[in-house]
């Protein structure tokens, strides 16, 4: 989708059918929870229709318009040229329990155009580092950062979602470039939840063995009330899957085994 135009209308139009007040500005970022997301992930409907269903009242719009220098590219292509005044960039947000939803789109062209601008030789001989990354600068840096995220024990046991980006954002050199930021971020949170899926994968197999554990795991036999011994059982399954927080369910039903074991053993034996 190269004609952001029409991206702009949809996302006003859809403000005022459903009686959204249009904010032309987006919310800065990296200041609270928020959820990135990108045009292969979502779509614009798709995005319009989630704020609908969340309720928000207020849909944040920005667009960037091309507007290329006279020096930022040497005998640039006509082609590109004549979008000049067009938007190239659109920034969609809203806001919904506390959380900022951001999407993003360029168009096509833009695209081209910065590669074209990177490719340019700088004048700045302080300027070590390119204008623009590539997509291999991109990724070269963007894999030593998932790795590090994935190896540090706060970061696998944070909960997915907010708590995992949070932690990842605040957890990140700060000189790192913006976008290998949000690369690393995305990327070490879905290796995670990947690993988490295959670490709790035959944990049907093994509740009761877990269970049986549990019940002398000095922690939890301390614990006093229900949201203690969970959490005293949440603990013991980060220990037992390699520091990966187990999803709320699987925490839940091996504290419900437990229990169900204790008091099976606590039973005096029938008189037959």
């Amino acid at each position: 989708m190269d004609d952001l135009t029409s991206l702009r209308s949809t996302a006003t139009a859809f403000a005022d059918e459903h009686a959204m007040t249009v904010v032309p500005a987006v919310p800065a970022r990296d200041i609270g929870p928020e959820v990135c997301l990108e045009p292969d992930v979502l779509d614009l409907p798709g995005f319009l229709t989630v704020a609908h269903q969340l309720s928000a009242r207020a849909l944040y719009l920005q667009s960037e318009t091309f507007q290329p220098d006279s020096d930022e590219v040497s005998d640039p292509p006509a082609r590109l040229l004549k979008h000049r005044g067009k938007p190239c960039r659109i920034e969609v947000a809203f806001v919904a329990g506390g959380v900022v939803h951001l999407w993003e789109h360029t168009a096509a062209w833009y695209t081209e155009w910065e590669g074209l601008a990177r490719s340019q030789p700088s004048d700045d001989a302080l300027d070590d580092e390119p204008r623009w990354l590539s997509d291999g600068d991109r990724e070269r840096l963007t894999a030593p950062a998932v790795e590090a995220l994935l190896a540090m024990p706060q970061f696998r046991a944070a909960k997915p979602g907010g708590a995992r980006q949070r932690f990842a954002r605040s957890h990140l050199p700060a000189d790192l470039d913006e976008r290998v930021h949000w690369d690393a971020t995305r990327a070490a949170c879905d290796r995670a939840d990947e690993l988490t899926q295959l670490q709790y994968a035959d944990i049907d197999e093994r509740y009761d063995e877990l269970a049986a554990q549990l019940l002398t795991d000095q922690i939890y036999q301390r614990a006093g009330s229900v949201g203690a011994r969970k959490q005293a059982a949440e603990h013991f399954l980060i220990a037992w899957a390699d520091g990966l927080v187990p999803p709320s369910l699987i925490r839940d039903e091996l504290y419900a085994r437990s229990q169900r074991l204790a008091k099976a053993a606590a039973r005096p034996p029938a008189l037959y």
